[in-house]
């Protein structure tokens, strides 16, 4: 799900491209990310949060440790780009902030839908409507009376899925697909006056949804 990344190489620089994947130029102000490892054939988008980025220049790091330039994005500023990396790929670094930008930082989210929660789930779906299915997870929670604040993680890697303040006794999120599959989702309700402790509800499973519908 959705991964904050704040790992920045140091010193500050950006990626420029030389035709072998190995430019670097230090530069304080820009943000190169450090490596982010990802799987092959699998499905990523990568989005600035806390600002604006004019930037976005990727150099893709092989198996066999050679880097490759990945020039398919051109400068200027941009809200969200999509990622597939090939079967020799083990990670990416990406030049996503200059010194002018107000970015504080990159979202980078694996948006793969396993093949056999939309084959399996869904395929009836699929045949009645003749749209493609975008299977999600859809969670349901009926909330105090006196919760004020709302947070959910994933309890495989403590990451925070969605957090906000309640505006009903009843809230439906939409989460990736995985999460209606097995017990990942911890729920932890809070009071803003103290006068309840937080409470939690540990190991839930969401409901497997099409959004396509």
């Amino acid at each position: 799900m959705t991964n904050l990344y704040r790992g920045d190489f140091e010193p500050y620089g950006y990626i420029f491209y030389n035709g072998s994947g190995t430019g670097y130029s230090a530069d304080a102000g820009t943000r190169t990310t450090l490596p982010i490892y990802v799987e092959s054939f699998r499905s990523y988008k990568f989005i600035p949060v806390g600002g604006t980025a004019s930037r976005c220049r990727c150099i893709e790091i092989l198996k066999n440790g050679d880097r490759r330039d990945y020039n398919e994005y051109s400068d200027g500023n941009w809200t969200e780009h999509e990622y597939s990396p090939r079967q020799d790929v083990e990670a990416i670094q990406i030049y996503y902030k200059t010194d002018g930008d107000t970015a504080t930082g990159l979202n980078f989210i694996d948006i793969t839908i396993d093949s056999f929660i939309s084959e399996n789930v869904l395929k009836t779906t699929t045949v009645k409507t003749g749209l493609t299915a975008i299977p999600a997870a859809k969670l349901n929670i009926d909330l105090d009376p006196d919760a004020e604040r709302l947070l959910i993680l994933d309890r495989s890697n403590a990451n925070r899925l969605y957090y906000g303040k309640v505006s009903s006794l009843n809230e439906s999120i939409t989460l990736p697909a995985k999460y209606g599959v097995d017990p990942l989702l911890t729920c932890i309700i809070f009071d803003d006056n103290l006068t309840y402790t937080g409470a939690i509800l540990d190991g839930v499973i969401a409901e497997i949804t099409d959004l396509s519908q």
